[in-house]
């Protein structure tokens, strides 16, 4: 079924650990040097290759992980690194295909009830100021600014709450 065409919805989407075949995929969403810049920021090079991609597993307490429909088409992607009781939300993305319909909110607040499940209190970003739709996003998933690194002028960080408050 073309992607542009499938239906979704959100009940019939679920999470799992990110796999080899995914990872192809994934990196055919990512199609030129600046996407890739918003994707990773400088952690990764362009031409983005499946061996960097895979080698972000490397990292400490990092998990690779995949949004799906029940029938398997990939939805999107996040990586969660998590340190104690934060977390830390990576290389969100969203299938091009599937792009326009909400889904980048969606996938965030996935990630965030999943870094929960982890033991996560609070969950902290860091995106490139100039990616608004990314930007718009995290604000509408309830992530605010918070004061980053200085020295990057070019990097927003943002953080949210993972515990309800008490009301």
């Amino acid at each position: 079924m073309s992607g542009s065409r499938m239906q979704i919805n959100e009940a019939s989407l679920s999470i799992r650990v990110r796999n080899e075949r995914d990872v192809d995929e994934i990196v055919g969403w990512i199609p030129d040097a600046a996407a890739l810049y918003l994707f990773s920021g400088s952690r990764l090079t362009w031409p983005l290759t499946a061996s960097q991609l895979q080698g972000m597993v490397a990292i400490e307490g990092l998990t690779p992980l995949v949004v799906v429909t029940s029938s398997g088409e990939l939805v999107g992607h996040f990586d969660l690194t998590v340190a104690g009781q934060v977390a830390r939300l990576g290389r969100v993305i969203v299938n091009p295909a599937l792009r326009g319909r909400g889904l980048a909110g969606v996938i965030v607040d996935l990630a965030v009830a999943e870094a929960s499940r982890f033991g996560a209190c609070v969950v902290r970003l860091t995106v490139i100021s100039t990616n608004e739709p990314a930007v718009r996003a995290y604000c509408r998933a309830g992530f605010a600014p918070v004061a980053g690194d200085p020295e990057r002028g070019d990097v927003a960080a943002m953080e949210r709450s993972v515990i309800a408050p008490s009301l």
